[in-house]
């Protein structure tokens, strides 16, 4: 196995408009990152239990489950997963404060903008998930101490 594909970023785009899901993840390929697709709001809720991504993609306006139920499914199950919001939706500041995403671009994409925020996103989810390791780990160390006693 070569060592790159340890290390690939995975990334899942839920957004039920075919073309610009085909258009983020062809874009995404092309930059190293192993790509996941889901069509509705249910089906990114099973991908990401099923396939642990390191970011998500997310349009608010889907079937099944809008991008605000998404987010609310995985807080239930305990997934703290930084998401993207993508959306051609007007009132973005209020998407991103009831989400509680800080992470938003608009539709049709600036490509620039799109992937620099998408840097800055798995960038943070970096951060995110070495805390929570230290974290697990110190409470771990914690445990282990007081058993000794």
């Amino acid at each position: 196995m070569k060592l790159e594909n340890l290390t690939r970023r995975k990334v899942l785009i839920a957004d039920d408009d075919d073309d610009s899901r085909t258009l983020l993840a062809f874009l995404l390929e092309q930059e190293n990152w192993e790509v996941i697709e889901a069509r509705d709001g249910k089906e990114a809720v099973e991908k990401v239990l099923q396939e642990k991504p390191d970011l998500l993609i997310l349009d608010y306006r889907m079937p099944e489950l809008t991008g605000t139920e998404v987010c609310q499914h995985l807080l239930l199950t305990g997934i703290n997963l930084v998401t993207v919001l993508v959306t051609a939706h007007r009132h973005i500041d209020e998407l991103t404060s009831l989400m509680g995403t800080s992470y938003f671009v608009s539709k049709p994409y600036d490509i620039v903008e799109l992937l620099n925020t998408i840097e800055s996103a798995y960038e943070q989810s970096l951060a995110q998930n070495h805390h929570e390791l230290c974290s697990r780990e110190a409470f771990s160390l914690g445990s282990v101490k007081s058993t000794e006693y």
